[in-house]
Protein backbone atom coordinates (compact mmCIF):
# COMPACT_ATOMS: atom_id res chain seq x y z
CA UNK A 1 0.00 0.00 0.00
CA UNK A 2 1.49 3.33 -1.06
CA UNK A 3 1.82 6.05 1.54
CA UNK A 4 0.86 9.57 0.51
CA UNK A 5 3.20 12.51 0.91
CA UNK A 6 0.85 13.98 3.52
CA UNK A 7 1.16 10.83 5.66
CA UNK A 8 4.94 10.83 5.20
CA UNK A 9 5.01 14.44 6.42
CA UNK A 10 2.88 13.47 9.41
CA UNK A 11 5.31 10.66 10.31
CA UNK A 12 8.27 13.04 9.87
CA UNK A 13 6.71 15.66 12.14
CA UNK A 14 5.92 13.07 14.83
CA UNK A 15 9.44 11.64 14.64
CA UNK A 16 10.97 15.13 14.79
CA UNK A 17 8.83 15.97 17.79
CA UNK A 18 9.84 12.84 19.71
CA UNK A 19 13.39 12.10 18.48
CA UNK A 20 14.68 15.37 17.05
CA UNK A 21 15.51 16.66 13.58
CA UNK A 22 18.43 14.35 12.74
CA UNK A 23 16.75 11.01 13.43
CA UNK A 24 13.53 12.17 11.75
CA UNK A 25 15.42 13.05 8.57
CA UNK A 26 17.27 9.72 8.67
CA UNK A 27 13.94 7.90 9.00
CA UNK A 28 12.55 9.69 5.94
CA UNK A 29 15.67 8.80 3.96
CA UNK A 30 15.16 5.13 4.83
CA UNK A 31 11.44 4.99 4.04
CA UNK A 32 10.68 4.52 0.33
CA UNK A 33 8.53 7.35 -1.08
CA UNK A 34 5.10 6.59 -2.51
CA UNK A 35 5.12 5.15 -6.01
CA UNK A 36 8.73 3.99 -5.86
CA UNK A 37 9.81 0.39 -5.46
CA UNK A 38 13.00 -0.76 -3.81
CA UNK A 39 15.35 -2.85 -5.89
CA UNK A 40 15.45 -6.48 -4.84
CA UNK A 41 18.53 -8.70 -4.81
CA UNK A 42 17.18 -10.36 -7.95
CA UNK A 43 16.90 -6.96 -9.69
CA UNK A 44 20.49 -6.12 -8.80
CA UNK A 45 21.76 -9.55 -9.88
CA UNK A 46 19.97 -9.17 -13.23
CA UNK A 47 21.48 -5.71 -13.76
CA UNK A 48 25.00 -6.96 -12.97
CA UNK A 49 24.57 -9.92 -15.30
CA UNK A 50 23.36 -7.63 -18.07
CA UNK A 51 26.31 -5.29 -17.54
CA UNK A 52 28.77 -8.22 -17.69
CA UNK A 53 27.26 -9.45 -20.96
CA UNK A 54 27.35 -5.94 -22.45
CA UNK A 55 30.97 -5.42 -21.40
CA UNK A 56 32.07 -8.75 -22.85
CA UNK A 57 30.22 -8.04 -26.09
CA UNK A 58 31.81 -4.59 -26.39
CA UNK A 59 35.27 -6.02 -25.73
CA UNK A 60 34.79 -8.60 -28.43
CA UNK A 61 33.40 -6.10 -30.92
CA UNK A 62 36.14 -3.53 -30.36
CA UNK A 63 39.26 -5.49 -29.40
CA UNK A 64 39.24 -8.39 -31.86
CA UNK A 65 39.25 -6.17 -34.97
CA UNK A 66 42.13 -4.15 -33.50
CA UNK A 67 44.18 -7.29 -32.81
CA UNK A 68 43.43 -8.68 -36.27
CA UNK A 69 44.54 -5.40 -37.81
CA UNK A 70 47.79 -5.40 -35.87
CA UNK A 71 48.48 -9.02 -36.83
CA UNK A 72 47.69 -8.22 -40.46
CA UNK A 73 50.11 -5.27 -40.42
CA UNK A 74 52.82 -7.48 -38.88
CA UNK A 75 52.56 -10.10 -41.61
CA UNK A 76 52.36 -7.60 -44.50
CA UNK A 77 55.54 -5.82 -43.47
Amino acid sequence: MAVSDARRLQVYEQAREHWGEGPAEALMELVVPAGQDMATKADIAEAVSSMKEYTLRMLLVTQIPIYLGVIGLYFTS
